[in-house]
């Protein structure tokens, strides 16, 4: 008996794979599901960055932050697992899906909606990429302070709660940076694209996960883009912020 279950389990899970990455039903599961993550993370992410500000934690509170983020060891490097995880599985998912779109030509159609969807689908294809590679160079530049400027990594902060920890100066790295208008502007344009890939994406991720109907259509359509104009303003908020002077 005990024989029978463990042969059948990796025949069941091989099945619900073969579903979900053979099928544009499963392609676009995936999609929505890692998406929903992805723009969980994002949510987080920014009220982490918005403790920048003084009134809601400033150099001292934000060091914290990043010093217990640095700080839980085995739990952080299995959150980034995760998250390269939902990320490949987003990008292969999608991937699939704009090579199913190609093939299938949108002829005999009794209205132009598959041209409508055509242009939203046209626009991720395009910030997908672009975001992709802004992740890697921000991840180059504030983690694994590859492409930091001199001393950048050096920078330390002496915590005033108690405890006199010397902590990385994650506060002093960030103002450092867009002291910078190029990358500034570089950041502001790449969160402002993610804001475009977003507004679709989002709504796609309602409609995709069956949560639209006709009563709540219309507040979900506006929910996209509601969603999105919020991460971009609260993303580009700070380095904003750092450049004209109001946190320093």
């Amino acid at each position: 008996m005990e024989g029978d279950v463990v042969s059948v389990q990796p025949a069941g899970v091989a099945k619900v794979v073969a579903r979900l990455t053979q099928s544009s039903l499963g392609l676009k599961a995936l999609v929505a599901v890692t998406g929903l993550g992805l723009v969980a993370f994002a949510f987080v992410h920014m009220a982490g960055h918005l403790q920048m500000f003084a009134l809601l934690g400033g150099q001292e509170g934000y060091n914290q932050y990043a010093h217990k983020l640095q700080s839980l060891g085995a739990l952080k490097w299995a959150a980034r697992a995760g998250l390269l995880a939902l990320t490949l599985v987003h990008v292969i998912a999608t991937l699939k899906l704009i090579a199913r779109n190609r093939s299938a030509r949108p002829i005999g159609y009794a209205s132009n909606h598959w041209l409508t969807a055509s242009v939203a689908s046209q626009t991720m294809r395009v910030t997908g990429p672009i975001l992709l590679f802004f992740i890697i160079y921000h991840l180059l530049h504030f983690t694994a302070l590859v492409v930091s400027a001199q001393g950048y990594e050096a920078m330390e902060y002496m915590l005033r709660d108690g405890s006199n920890l010397v902590v990385g100066d994650a506060y002093g790295r960030m103002v450092q940076a867009f002291r910078d208008p190029l990358l500034t502007v570089v950041y502001v344009l790449a969160v402002g694209l993610l804001g475009v890939h977003l507004a679709h994406g989002i709504s796609s991720l309602f409609q995709t996960l069956g949560l639209t109907n006709s009563t709540y259509r219309p507040a979900l359509a506006t929910a996209g883009p509601l969603l999105a104009g919020l991460l971009t303003a609260g993303f580009a908020v700070v380095p904003l912020a750092i450049l004209t002077g109001v946190i320093q």
